[in-house]
């Protein structure tokens, strides 16, 4: 690979971050125009499948791929673009849980767990995932290794729509009454 493959690869991906970055970096506050949003994410993926050579960058190039997918609303094409990482496999358990596919986010959500262990967002969101199940083991299970991994989750759960159907749960109860 010559110098200049080099830098047009970083620039693509330059690129392709900083379209995604326009359309998430105020989605909070302004919602982009849907075609707008399309047309963004296209141009995302445009620039990473101008990418002749990915080498050690093709892990990175379909995770962007799968978030341009995502932003988009193509929940069924980022799946078969998200790698093996803990980041791609949030972003995947997300959207199977878009497309009520539980069974396929929970599975995510474990393999990211497998990943990463000590990452309270995984439990975090393994804890909804089996909430929206009505398993109550399973989402106290894990809702309490979020909570031991970072306190700011339990400040979450109240409006966290995901646990309503287990909010009322002795066991749930339980887990939120413990004072930390």
């Amino acid at each position: 690979m010559t110098s200049v493959e080099r830098v047009r690869r970083k620039q693509n991906i330059r690129e392709a971050e900083g379209y995604l970055e326009l359309i998430s970096l105020f989605e909070d506050r302004w919602q982009l125009d849907p075609n707008l949003r399309v047309r963004l994410a296209d141009r995302a993926i445009e620039c990473l499948s101008e990418i002749s050579n990915p080498q050690g960058f093709k892990p990175h190039i379909l995770f962007l791929k799968g978030q341009a997918h995502r932003l988009a609303g193509r929940y069924l094409e980022a799946v078969d673009c998200y790698s093996e990482n803990l980041h791609a496999l949030l972003a995947l358990g997300w959207c199977y849980k878009r497309v009520d596919r539980i069974d396929l986010a929970i599975k995510a959500l474990q393999e990211a767990v497998a990943v990463e262990p000590e990452t309270a967002i995984s439990h975090y969101n393994l804890a909804c995932y089996w909430a929206l199940t009505g398993n109550v083991t399973q989402t106290v299970r894990e809702l309490a290794i979020a909570f031991d991994l970072d306190g700011k989750y339990r400040d979450r759960v109240a409006t966290e729509p995901d646990f309503d159907l287990v909010r009322e749960s002795p066991h749930f109860q339980a887990l939120l009454s413990v004072n930390v």
